[in-house]
């Protein structure tokens, strides 16, 4: 009796660690949400498009000396942290807020401190774009845009990326863009 127990609980034991595994790996893969587990994240709330964005004309044709998220100003010159967007996206950071909006905000942003001396000759654009909202489809494609913009317009939110030239360990902009973090609204969420 008690050698039939133990086969039993042992059964338990191992299917309940077989399935433990099998959520865990595709969580780790993102092919199911943790809320999506338990039917918690409801039929229909999830949608994916992908958008392609043509760079404004203002802008250079080659990747920027850095990319990161405003962190301080000290007159003309800027900190940044620096965050990792190579591969397209990758380490993009998608955060849920309250009302169904879904903000991108960047990539991770573990790189290193990098400071940004502005000068006399270099150009500050925010970005302009008006992306449709929701966005139409499941692929889009928008033209960004740029207007003239202030150092007085980053806060803790902005997004820049610097074209300029190394100088030791900081960067001399001459052309610096910011924007701020993409918004999506979910249909029915105002």
């Amino acid at each position: 009796m008690q050698n039939k127990k133990a086969i039993l609980i042992m059964g338990i034991i191992v299917i309940l660690v077989g399935a433990a595994a099998f959520i865990g790996g595709r969580m780790l893969n993102n092919k199911v949400s943790p809320l999506g587990l338990f039917g918690l994240g409801g039929k229909g709330n999830m949608r994916s498009f992908s958008i392609n964005l043509i760079p404004a004309e203002e802008l250079p044709k080659t990747p920027p000396e850095v990319t990161g998220l405003f962190v301080e100003r000290k007159d003309k010159t800027i900190v940044i942290q620096s965050v990792s967007l190579k591969g397209g996206g990758e380490g993009m950071v998608v955060e849920k807020g309250g009302g169904g909006e879904v903000q991108i905000v960047g990539g991770k942003n573990d790189g290193p401190k990098i400071e940004i001396v502005i000068t006399n000759e270099t150009t500050i654009y925010r970005d302009t774009t008006q992306p449709s909202e929701p966005p139409s489809g499941e692929n889009e494609t928008i033209q960004e845009t740029v207007g003239e913009g202030t150092l007085d317009d980053l806060n803790s939110d902005s997004m820049i990326r610097v074209w300029g030239r190394k100088s030791g360990d900081r960067i001399i902009a001459e052309i610096l863009f910011y924007s701020r973090p993409v918004v999506v609204k979910s249909p029915g969420s105002q």
